[in-house]
């Protein structure tokens, strides 16, 4: 987007200029492992939910309101969410002609860099419950939270041989890496108490067929975190996720390889190079799961916790907009 003022353009860059100095005087390596630090102490980005709707809701609409609200306060019964609020009956532009109101539309998380649409439709209690969670999605956080080092979801392609070679790929390679990866513990390097780091490597394999009908919002969320994933319908992929539930990357067809497959494990299983959560990989899946009172940080890092830069780049956007109004 073009900036029109040389205000503007400065004060965005000295914005930036402060973010990258906190960034790199605050981010320094970090020997405990990748998937254990991730799970401790990065919060899964909120994905935003918009509400479209046009004055008043029903007593029933109501319901379903309050439902979104819980699960947007957090606890046990919430999900990384953010909601918007958009009333037409407000508005000086009016609803898309084909856009139900009142209806919903989410979006992956501002930080992801991705940008349109994961899903659209009207306010309605199965959409809300689909969105919110999933079988598999509740089987994954549960596995992360036995400290497993990755879960790797083999989403099929429908072709029999394809899948069936690429889940033998992975059951071989899995297993193999997890006697042959070793997390070292820092405290024997370093000399210093880092806690209790874990060592022992455990992986997960859960299958994913894609016309699974209680997992189709899971599934959007999988094949819209790359581009041009939709084109390859008729390959295998394997989503490698770690953390509080960061979807690493996807690997595709011949790309479901040893070689592949050990560069992710070693980087899940390698030092946490960086506390930024943002300079890792990762697109964070919305689920209902109250991480903050599950989690236990059992690892000791004593440096200042990472600045958070989504919160940082909104209110950077914010400034923005108020200098542009002026």
């Amino acid at each position: 987007m073009q900036r029109g003022r040389g205000t503007m353009c400065l004060f965005s860059w000295c914005l930036g200029a402060v973010f990258m100095f906190v960034v790199i005087t605050r981010a320094s390596a970090c020997p405990i492992p990748v998937f254990q630090y991730s799970l401790e102490y990065w919060s899964s980005d909120p994905y935003d939910v918009v509400v479209h709707y046009n004055g008043e809701f029903t007593d029933e609409q109501q319901v379903l309101v309050d439902r979104l609200r819980e699960a947007a306060g957090g606890g046990s019964s919430g999900a990384n969410i953010k909601l918007t609020w958009r009333d037409y009956s407000a508005a000086t532009i009016a609803p898309a002609a084909d856009r139900d109101l009142p209806g919903l539309e989410v979006r992956y998380p501002g930080v992801s860099g991705l940008r349109g649409t994961l899903w659209e439709g009207p306010l309605e209690h199965d959409a809300i419950e689909e969105m919110l969670h999933s079988p598999m999605r509740q089987e994954i956080a549960e596995k992360l939270l036995d400290r497993h080092a990755g879960v790797w979801i083999l989403l099929e392609s429908g072709n029999p041989d394809e899948d069936t070679e690429a889940r033998r790929i992975l059951e071989e390679e899995l297993a193999r890496l997890e006697e042959t990866l070793k997390v070292p513990d820092p405290s024997e390097e370093y000399g210093i108490d880092f806690g209790e780091i874990y060592t022992d490597i455990r992986f997960s394999l859960l299958t994913l067929g894609r016309d699974d009908p209680e997992e189709q919002m899971f599934i959007r969320m999988l094949l819209g975190t790359e581009q041009d994933l939709e084109d390859y319908a008729d390959r295998p992929m394997v989503f490698p996720i770690y953390g509080r539930g960061l979807i690493l990357y996807a690997l595709v067809g011949d790309g479901i390889n040893p070689w592949t497959l050990a560069e992710a494990g070693a980087f899940l299983t390698g030092p946490c190079s960086c506390q930024v959560k943002a300079s890792n990989p990762g697109t964070d899946i919305l689920m209902s799961f109250d991480w903050k009172s599950q989690v236990e940080r059992r690892s000791t890092y004593n440096v200042p916790d990472a600045p958070a830069t989504g919160g940082f780049l909104d209110r950077m956007d914010e400034a923005e907009d108020r200098l542009r109004n002026e």
